[in-house]
């Protein structure tokens, strides 16, 4: 039986739905109150996310005069956020319907979301962090009316601040592995050497980021705490594409992820504005898409001329709204949550 189908015959569970769209409200009211603009941007665009490891949808059309075009799904609004941070805006949100191809259908995925964006321009990732740690908070306040979140048998403390690690702290403390020692595939490669713990989830023709994910989700993620909100900041530049280095010379740059209950909630930069280095960075994922055999993404022009016009020092965040509500509504599953999933709109 569909969703819309057990609503009809289980007017209870329209609650969920009523509950949802209090949250969607909140939320506006949340960041109306703090001096932000609420903007929409394009969901069809020419040129999609470059993200080696995400897959947007591929759209073909036609204009009157049967002129053909090429353009993508967004995977995120974040490159016409930031076009909006140069054209002068300096804080900006927006709920967004996002979309990305070789997502399962259930758990905590589906194909379509909504991702909540925000932007500070004169900014970075340590006020982002206050941020979203003052957001879930008042949202918890104002639909469960506590500072605990329970969520699957958890009860989660929200109380500010949050537990926060550095990545390479969590490296070393839940797989005894340096990441100053792992800069390169072949010394990431000597560090499980001798690992026997390790050195099954790996294959010899695995990159230096298939090692990072493969060592990350089996040794690092399942030992984050449960009953505390984590925020893991400072990512290696590989998994930092968009984010500022936190110096020149770093390894590491200012980019955070925050988990709740073992759900990865949110992903968080201080904005990489150099526009010559951006595009070196766009152009070696293009080369990464290639090697994995993946279709290669035009480049962003226009928000490479947006870097050159100069984006003020900026911090921003791309938070899973469909996950926070699960959070929220303490449900397990997305297709429990969502009034259409693609599961049943494909599978059954």
């Amino acid at each position: 039986m569909k969703n819309w189908e057990k609503i009809r015959s289980n007017p209870e569970l329209k609650k969920i739905q009523i509950k949802r769209n209090k949250i969607n409200n909140l939320l506006r009211e949340f960041f109306k109150k703090r001096g932000f603009l609420e903007v929409q941007t394009p969901i069809l665009v020419k040129c999609a996310g470059q993200e080696p490891y995400l897959a947007p949808f591929e759209t073909n059309f036609a204009d009157e005069k049967n002129k053909k075009y090429k353009g993508y799904l967004i995977t995120s609004p974040e490159y016409s956020l930031k076009k909006l941070l140069v054209a002068g805006f300096d804080k900006i949100f927006e709920l967004a319907r996002v979309f990305r191809a070789s997502e399962s259908f259930g758990g905590t995925h589906n194909p379509e979301f909504t991702m909540l964006e925000w932007y500070r321009a004169n900014s970075d990732y340590n006020q982002i962090m206050k941020d979203i740690e003052q957001l879930v908070y008042f949202l918890n306040k104002k639909v469960n009316y506590s500072k605990y979140l329970k969520y699957q048998g958890q009860k989660i403390d929200l109380t500010l601040p949050w537990l926060r690690f550095s990545l390479k702290e969590t490296f070393l403390k839940y797989a005894g592995i340096n990441l100053d020692r792992a800069k390169t595939l072949k010394s990431f490669q000597k560090e499980l050497e001798d690992r026997k713990d390790l050195k099954h989830f790996v294959d010899k023709n695995d990159n230096w980021d298939d090692i990072f994910y493969k060592v990350f989700l089996n040794k690092i993620e399942p030992n984050f705490p449960k009953n505390r909100p984590v925020i893991i900041y400072d990512y290696p530049l590989p998994q930092a594409s968009l984010a500022k280095k936190k110096n020149k010379f770093s390894f590491y740059a200012e980019r955070f992820e925050v988990y709740i209950g073992g759900l990865e909630l949110a992903n968080a930069f201080s904005e990489l504005t150099d526009y010559k280095e951006q595009y070196k960075r766009f152009k070696e994922e293009q080369n990464l898409r290639k090697l994995l055999k993946k279709s290669v993404i035009p480049i962003d022009k226009d928000f490479i001329l947006a870097l050159r016009l100069r984006m003020p020092p900026s911090g921003g965040i791309a938070l899973g709204i469909d996950r926070l509500q699960m959070l929220l509504l303490d449900i397990k599953d997305i297709n429990d949550l969502l009034l259409f999933p693609a599961k049943q709109l494909f599978l059954d």
